[in-house]
């Protein structure tokens, strides 16, 4: 069992999550479906990047929404 965060939060996975496994745990299924940008341990990670990502013991992710209005 590990432990990592998402935007604060922590959650227990099991080894060898992959990034995409982890946001499924995390965000709903809308917003599985709008544009987000992730940061692993605040680097910015591709989206091509996220299902061959794996995750270890505290690591740390970031999911960042667009803003609208000015």
């Amino acid at each position: 069992m590990m432990k990592i965060t998402i935007n604060g939060q922590m959650f227990e996975l099991e080894q060898d999550h992959s990034v995409t496994a982890a946001l499924a745990l995390f965000l709903t299924p809308q917003q599985q479906k709008t544009s987000f940008a992730v940061a692993l341990n605040g680097e910015f990670l591709a989206r091509e990047n996220y299902p061959v990502t794996t995750l270890s013991h505290r690591d740390g992710l970031d999911v960042l929404f667009p803003i609208q209005g000015g």
